[in-house]
């Protein structure tokens, strides 16, 4: 164990860059999620008091998500399994529940089960602060979060190599990373905002492209649409930060004025781009794709990337492509890229 410590350790902080021209696909995962013990919903609860600074009027509750045939989430059916037989726990209408208070004379091993089978579920705290508006997160209730999912295990804990590592590295306070979140809708676009200050995050953070486990993970299927990765451990913004979500089929979001000034013939070209036109067609005007998802829904992204050289360093821009079912464009983005961390 020592030896893997001392390796994992060593390993660079940053992640590599994605390949060009990848495709990321779904495969089947075989790991079941689909049950929780009573100890770990405690856990989850004690973890909440301690850091509940991060979020002074949050309140805890629990989510259950499909995370296969989206269209089954009304048959979750969450119990609480005793020896008396199932004890049937109600969700409210965004599939959340909370700890009710006589479970505490239960052994902390009982389980509470969705019906639906292995690896069709997966679950997670929902901490929120009353008056943030819809399509909005607080940034402290979601550094919270991270802390109480994963330090209780109601989010899928790491197992293996994975798990080692966790004893090196707090993930939740990661500056460029965090375990995985889920928006309440697909996401298209997700951006960081305090008083003056806006940061539309890199689509790398988005959807799972920056990782290669694979099926495996929590975000497969019909959650990879809805998931993303935020800076958390980025001390520059305080906990009172904006995390404002762009929905897949929210209208397109006006291109930053900065862009639109920028004299050069592939920026221009990207800024031109129609709704209705083909990949093929996009990839005649702005060359080939960097990334291409292809989502559960039929949705497809395609993410490229053009740096123009100017005279105070490199400027980076990131060209995001949102195609239906039908392989035709229904909006596109272009975003300065933050510079990289020395």
């Amino acid at each position: 164990m020592a030896a893997l410590l001392t390796g994992a350790l060593a390993l660079p902080a940053s992640t590599p860059t994605a390949e060009l021209g990848r495709v990321q696909v779904q495969g089947e995962a075989a790991i079941a999620r689909e049950r929780k013990t009573l100890a770990q919903l405690f856990k989850a609860q004690s973890l909440f008091e301690k850091y509940r600074g991060l979020a002074p009027a949050a309140a805890l509750t629990f989510k259950v998500y499909p995370r296969t045939q989206g269209e089954l989430a009304q048959k979750l059916e969450l119990a609480l399994v005793t020896p008396e037989g199932r004890e049937p726990v109600a969700l409210d209408a965004e599939d959340r529940f909370v700890i009710d208070p006589s479970w505490r004379q239960l052994d902390p091993s009982t389980e509470l089960r969705s019906r639906l089978a292995d690896g069709r579920v997966t679950w997670r705290p929902d901490i929120r602060t009353p008056g943030v508006p819809d399509g909005e997160r607080r940034l402290g209730d979601l550094r919270l979060q991270c802390r109480v999912a994963f330090g209780s295990g109601v989010a899928r804990g790491a197992t293996g190599f994975g798990w080692l590592l966790s004893l090196a590295f707090d993930d939740c306070w990661e500056k460029d990373w965090s375990p995985s979140n889920f928006a309440d809708r697909p996401v298209f676009a997700v951006t960081l905002v305090h008083g003056g200050r806006r940061l539309t995050l890199s689509q790398h953070l988005l959807h799972g492209l920056r990782d290669d486990g694979g099926s495996d993970y929590d975000w497969g299927y019909s959650l990879r649409e809805r998931m993303f990765r935020l800076p958390l451990g980025d001390e520059s913004w305080p906990d009172d930060t904006r995390v404002v979500f762009e929905a897949m089929d929210d209208p397109p979001a006006a291109p930053d004025d900065a862009v639109k000034a920028l004299q050069d013939e592939w920026v221009q070209a990207a800024l031109a781009l129609l709704p209705g036109m083909t990949p093929d067609e996009v990839a005649q005007r702005l060359g080939p794709f960097g990334d291409d998802t292809r989502f559960e829904s039929g949705r497809r992204l395609q993410r490229r990337v053009h740096e123009i050289q100017q005279p105070g360093g490199p400027l980076r821009l990131e060209q995001v492509c949102l195609f239906g079912a039908d392989d035709r464009l229904l909006k596109s983005s272009l975003r300065r890229l933050a510079p990289a961390r020395r």
